[in-house]
């Protein structure tokens, strides 16, 4: 763990919660395969909306509907070092998916690793951001329910000691 990135005891009420949030399917996401810069940012244009600096920016991508049960669960389309440096770049401080992870499938990982032999290619979207910190939330569930921008979301991980990661419990607060 890099001496500046943030462990779980040291996540703050004021760096987690009353994020304004964003949420929309993005365009072009096939199971298995990186999800486009270009499907990101319709996404966003079709929220009405840009991304804000301290934005939670949340990814439904129809993954919820899987179990652990089902294969399809494990084939979900994910997030690479460019399109997580795409949000971060706008502000974006929390990055949510309902997908099983917020990368790309290991096994796709893995296989442009060997087909290239350059490292980048495992866990980028998770290493990108060490370039601009940002918290990363995944197996998101119920982001079909909420409105696609507009409302509060509040993120509390547990407080496990001596981790970059926790289960969290997170709770949307919507607009009367």
């Amino acid at each position: 763990m890099s001496s500046t990135q943030a462990r779980t005891t040291s996540v703050t009420r004021s760096r987690c919660s009353s994020v304004r949030s964003v949420t929309r399917e993005p365009s072009g996401t096939q199971p298995g395969a990186a999800i486009p810069v270009a499907g990101l940012a319709a996404a966003v244009e079709a929220t009405g909306r840009d991304i804000e600096p301290g934005d939670a920016v949340l990814l439904r991508t129809g993954q919820e509907r899987w179990t652990m049960a089902d294969a399809q669960y494990y084939d979900y389309p994910g997030m690479t070092g460019e399109t997580t440096r795409w949000l971060t770049s706008r502000g974006a401080t929390v990055l949510g998916t309902d997908a099983l992870a917020w990368d790309r499938p290991f096994p796709v990982m893995k296989k442009a690793f060997e087909e290239t032999g350059d490292p980048v290619q495992i866990w980028d979207g998770h290493f990108a951001v060490r370039d601009k910190e940002a918290f990363i939330v995944q197996q998101m569930t119920n982001l079909a329910a909420l409105p696609l921008t507009g409302f509060t979301v509040g993120f509390f991980p547990m407080k496990l000691p001596r981790t970059s990661a926790a289960p969290a419990r997170v709770v949307a607060f919507l607009p009367d």
